[in-house]
């Protein structure tokens, strides 16, 4: 089998053949391998059951609830709450860049979108005040990351519905890591700006504006309010607290906002069946790939290679952040959770790791390979709306990376930040 997926697999993936159609290109030759006919007959049924999830109805509804606050035009509100809490700070612009995408985190889920969104507005604005347009793309690409680990996340969303994982669980693992990789970037570009001098120190705007940009910011901030509250109190599941979600951002696009018209509707509708469908249809794809795990016992050789390399949970564990940072800077997401999660999980928890810890492992190292070189989808978005090089802003977004990295290996070595939240509600 080993053959078979280095000699179908690895060629078709760097021939630019999408994950999608690679994986179950490979499980059709590993069949006609194998020699029976009938399995071919298993093919659709696979795909067909991996999408009977209830939990999985949560992704077009969170995909839609964060277009819907877009398009809304909160993203101008949530700049200025930002920039009233922060600006004040030297190098305020690119502080103002990290607050933002926190507080769209909560929104979208997803680090691409945070990136178009804060980007197309803190990159020219960066740029007219005097920081050079790498470190603007950098800052906007960096901090981008924080979208799938505060939570609402589809990320996480998909981890859940693969591995069984309890959704509010990780949603509130997410919290404190979410908040304590906001605080390394901005002690990251505060470092930078004052040995570059991007940003003199500006004055605070005062306590009538910053209270008057609440104001307008807390519609928008109450969303992952409503959503976890809701959840964790009991009113409705995260599948119905993302419907909840869409019908709070149409309320507030159309009534509070006034920003969000009929015409809209079509747009919305249209992005979030695109979303869905990609990534559905990966994990239709990949459920192909599943079965040959199971057939080959593939997590049994995964678990006896590491028990073979270490019997330490912590070795294991950095080699597992190794890995997954690697793969993250290459592959896509939803594929390198899909298919390493069941592998990698269940040897996770004979070396003791709570699954809650582990997942939330899993999605931020993924996560920060969005924004690594030299692949991280995160980059290409962020090159797009710049037109800042890959090789420039590769190299300006490595402070950033280092910073994410520290925090990542705090979050796997101590358990506290990750598991406060979820033992406190009784989720661990």
């Amino acid at each position: 089998m080993i053959g078979i997926i280095f000699g179908s697999f690895v060629p078709m993936l760097l021939l630019g053949v999408p994950i999608a159609f690679c994986l179950v290109l490979m499980t059709v030759f590993v069949y006609v391998d194998i020699g029976d006919p009938r399995l071919f007959l298993q093919i659709p049924q696979r795909m067909f059951s991996s999408t009977e999830n209830l939990l999985l109805l949560a992704i077009p509804f969170f995909i839609m609830a964060g277009e819907i606050m877009n398009r809304a035009g909160i993203t101008d509100k949530l700049m200025t709450l930002a920039g009233s809490l922060v600006g004040w700070i030297r190098g305020g612009l690119a502080h103002t860049n990290i607050v933002a995408s926190m507080f769209f985190a909560g929104i979208t889920g997803s680090a691409v979108s945070d990136t178009v969104a804060v980007g197309g507005i803190m990159i020219p604005a960066m740029k007219e005040n005097g920081y050079s347009e790498e470190y603007s793309a950098a800052v906007t690409a960096a901090s981008s990351v924080i979208g799938p680990i505060i939570p609402p996340s589809i990320p996480m969303l998909v981890y859940a519905s693969v591995m069984n994982v309890s959704i509010a669980g990780l949603f509130l693992a997410g919290m404190l890591p979410g908040i304590l990789v906001a605080i390394a970037l901005m002690m990251t570009a505060y470092i930078i700006a004052v040995r570059k001098g991007y940003g003199e120190r500006a004055p605070f705007v005062g306590v009538l504006r910053l209270l008057l940009a609440v104001v307008h910011g807390i519609p928008a901030l109450l969303l992952p309010a409503l959503i976890m509250g809701g959840i964790l109190g009991g009113f409705f599941s995260p599948t119905q607290a993302s419907a909840v979600a869409v019908m709070y951002g149409l309320a507030v696009g159309f009534l509070f906002y006034r920003s969000l018209k009929l015409s809209d509707i079509v747009p919305i509708l249209r992005h979030t069946v695109r979303a869905t469908a990609m990534i559905m249809f990966l994990m239709a794809c990949a459920k192909t790939f599943s079965w040959l795990v199971s057939y080959y016992n593939l997590v049994e050789h995964v678990t006896l290679l590491f028990v073979t390399l270490t019997a330490n949970k912590y070795v294991f564990l950095l080699l597992v952040n190794v890995l997954f940072l690697i793969i993250g800077m290459f592959l896509d997401m939803g594929f390198a959770i899909i298919v390493l999660g069941p592998l990698l999980a269940p040897i996770a928890y004979q070396y003791g790791v709570d699954p809650i810890h582990f997942g939330l492992i899993t999605c931020t190292n993924l996560t920060i390979g969005l924004a690594s070189p030299p692949f991280g989808l995160v980059l290409f978005a962020a090159c797009g709306i710049s037109n800042v090089s890959l090789a420039r802003l590769s190299w300006a977004i490595l402070p950033f990376i280092a910073a994410e990295i520290v925090v990542l290996l705090l979050i796997t070595y101590v358990p506290f930040f990750t598991m406060f939240f979820p033992r406190l509600f009784g989720y661990a």
